[in-house]
């Protein structure tokens, strides 16, 4: 017993010695919201509400499959791509606002869930060449989902916040399904 503590105490002597006399890395350094022009009470929150045209098969499918799906009740193992119109109304002709891109996988072997990481890039109007990343687990027998914003780029920078979407269409005939977005950003 007193072998194992001796040997634990070198090895904790050692641990300490190394971190203690570790240098910063030369790729890193500390930064403040001053100097990237991010003061706090430049905060601000943005709601956004659009709508995702998510078809899912046919001759102008925005979603398709990439992997084989290993078992039919849970989609376990299928992974789809997706490049999807977003718009301001719920047609498919209303104005564009950008493009939802992203995967979903279905990761579950008990439950019919899938994950997703999705990237609003919007194109119009005082959001154009910005995106946000969306992250999380939805339901697609669910008809409302909440996902968190993990991040995003242009006026959306150290974003944060989340989205709920809610499925408006389901039409296995035309295969097409429509959900209305509504985001809550956090941003500067």
């Amino acid at each position: 017993m007193a072998k194992l503590l001796s040997l634990l105490q070198y090895f904790f002597l050692i641990l300490v010695i190394t971190f203690s006399t570790a240098k910063s890395h030369s790729f890193s350094t500390k930064s403040s919201r001053e100097a990237l022009g991010l003061m706090t009470n430049q905060e601000k929150i943005t709601h956004l509400h659009f709508y995702m045209h998510d078809v899912f098969g046919g001759a102008n499918a925005t979603a398709i499959p990439v992997t084989k799906i290993l078992d039919n009740n849970t989609f376990y193992g299928g992974m789809f791509v997706a490049d999807d119109p977003l718009t301001l109304g719920p047609d498919r002709d209303s104005d564009p606002v950008g493009t939802g891109r992203g995967t979903y996988t279905f990761p579950s072997r008990n439950d019919f869930v899938l994950e997703m990481v999705y990237n609003l890039r919007f194109a119009h109007g005082g959001y154009n060449g910005s995106s946000l990343c969306l992250l999380g687990n939805i339901s697609p027998t669910s008809i409302v989902n909440e996902v968190a914003i993990a991040g995003g780029t242009g006026v959306f920078r150290f974003a944060r916040g989340y989205a709920v979407a809610k499925r408006i269409v389901l039409d296995f005939k035309a295969q097409l399904v429509v959900r209305e977005l509504n985001v809550y950003v956090s941003h500067y």
